[in-house]
């Protein structure tokens, strides 16, 4: 009778990192993998998940010796390549993201997960258009992923093709219905498509969304407002609907005669609608706010 091998103290612990890390638990990923690759400097699979929990934690130089040092044992392998190019976007170093994306597709190009890999670094470099134009026959190969078909999504908005990018998140929710990615993306298409009334203006939405995608060497990338913050801001422009149409109410009824409103009144409506606006100009994104003016 044939029996599996038992798995080794090493294969035990970096499942563990890699339950950790599934878990979005990078911290103790990192205190786990610490004294274990002091230990057994070697072994390529630990630093992998070394970069990937310094990601995580946003320590990004910190990433990027665990990466490198992954890639220096395991120079062709596409798990240590995909790291290093991943290390390399978020620190801004884009031709050398761009090229271990790029090599790693080489080593196993049936593999969607780099060629996702490499159309983010192109899209990070502010190559919408290579990212799509690698994407487009990928797409069609990859089916299953979800993930793959966000990134071609948001690259084909920022090339200012919105029908087509919401058909390929489309895609990414019919294999994941929950996907919070292509979820975060579509609530981002509607806010860059509100200001796009004719071509010129659509234009201008793609190059804003597709600016908004780049990672430029030491700066850190902007923050984007949360759900909560979405939400605030469309309870605030429906609640200055209200009050306006309140102030426009209340004028028509006592031109009429209908009504003898008090001075305190109209002070009262035009100070909740004041406020309203305050909110929702706030509750916008940046970038918006500078368009409008």
């Amino acid at each position: 009778m044939r029996t599996e091998p038992l798995p080794s103290a090493a294969d035990a612990l970096l499942a563990e990192a890699d339950a950790l890390l599934a878990r979005g638990r990078g911290r103790n990923a990192e205190r786990l993998l610490a004294p274990f690759v002091g230990r057994e400097p070697e072994n390529a699979g630990a630093w992998q998940r070394m970069a990937r929990a310094r990601l995580d934690l946003g320590d990004l130089p910190g990433a990027l010796l665990a990466a490198q040092a992954a890639w220096h044992l395991d120079p062709y392998g596409v798990e240590s390549l995909f790291w290093l190019s991943r290390a390399r976007s978020r620190l801004g170093d884009h031709a050398e993201a761009i090229a271990a994306a790029a090599a790693a597709c080489r080593e196993d190009p049936g593999n969607p997960r780099l060629h996702n890999r490499l159309a983010e670094a192109q899209l990070a470099a502010g190559l919408p258009t290579d990212a799509a134009e690698g994407l487009r026959c990928v797409a069609d190969m990859a089916r299953y992923d979800a993930d793959l078909h966000v990134t071609y999504g948001m690259a084909l908005f920022a090339i200012g093709r919105p029908l087509s990018a919401r058909e390929a998140l489309g895609r990414a929710l019919a294999i994941d219905f929950g996907h919070a990615g292509a979820r975060a993306a579509l609530r981002r298409f509607d806010q860059a498509m509100s200001t796009a009334i004719d071509a010129a203006s659509l234009a201008l939405a793609a190059d804003e969304f597709a600016e908004s995608l780049r990672v430029h060497p030491g700066r850190p990338s902007p923050r984007r407002p949360g759900p909560g913050r979405d939400a605030l801001g469309y309870v605030a422009r429906v609640a200055l609907a209200w009050f306006l149409a309140a102030i426009a109410g209340v004028g028509i009824l006592e031109v009429t005669g209908l009504l003898i409103a008090p001075a305190s009144l109209y002070l009262t409506l035009f100070c909740a609608a004041g406020a309203a606006g305050c909110v929702s100009t706030l509750a916008r994104p940046a970038s918006r706010r500078g368009a409008g003016g």
